[in-house]
C-alpha cells in the first residue's frame, strides 16, 4: 500500500489542521520521491505505516510539485529531505541529544524500529502538550545533526 501524498499547499494546510479532530499527531515526510534517501525513507514510513496508523497519520510531499515547501519549511542542499511532525497544527521540535532543537529529521531513517521509537516520542510528547520532545537516541554523536 502506497503512502498517501499530498501535491498542494492547501492539501498540506488541510492534512496538517484536519487531523486535529482525531487527536493524531501528522508526519509529513518530504523531498524528492525519485531521490534515493526518500526511496529508502518511504520503505521504512510504508513497513511502519499499519503500526502507527491509530496515532500518526503519514503523508508524502514531493518538492517538485509543491516548491513551496523548500522555503516555508527551510529545506537545503541539493537533495532536500525532511521529515516533520505536527499535532494540532503545530509543528513538535526534536532535541536530537546535543542540545539543539529542530523541527525535522533532515537524513532517512535506517529502519522501522527506528521511525517507531522516534514516532512514539513524538505521539507521548504530543499528548502531553509538549512542543519539543527528545529523541529516544543521541543522535549527535552521529554528526546528524
Amino acid at each position: 500500500m502506497a503512502l498517501p501524498s499530498l501535491h498542494t499547499t492547501f492539501s498540506i494546510d488541510q492534512a496538517v489542521m484536519g487531523e486535529e479532530n482525531q487527536n493524531k499527531v501528522v508526519c509529513l515526510r518530504m523531498g524528492r520521491d525519485f531521490d534515493p534517501d526518500c526511496m529508502m525513507m518511504d520503505e521504512v514510513l510504508k513497513s511502519a505505516q499499519p503500526t502507527v496508523e491509530p496515532l500518526c497519520a503519514i503523508y508524502t510531499v514531493d518538492v517538485r510539485e509543491v516548491p513551496q515547501c523548500i522555503q516555508e519549511f527551510q529545506l537545503a542542499g541539493p537533495s532536500p529531505i525532511a521529515l516533520m511532525f505536527f499535532f494540532r497544527g503545530r509543528p513538535i521540535q526534536l532535541d536530537l541529544g546535543e542540545g539543539k532543537r529542530g523541527a525535522k529529521i533532515t537524513w532517512a531513517l535506517g529502519n522501522q524500529q527506528e521511525f517507531l521509537d522516534l514516532c512514539e516520542a513524538f505521539c507521548r510528547g504530543a499528548q502531553q502538550g509538549r512542543e519539543v520532545v527528545t529523541a529516544p537516541r543521541d543522535y549527535s554523536v552521529q554528526g546528524r545533526y
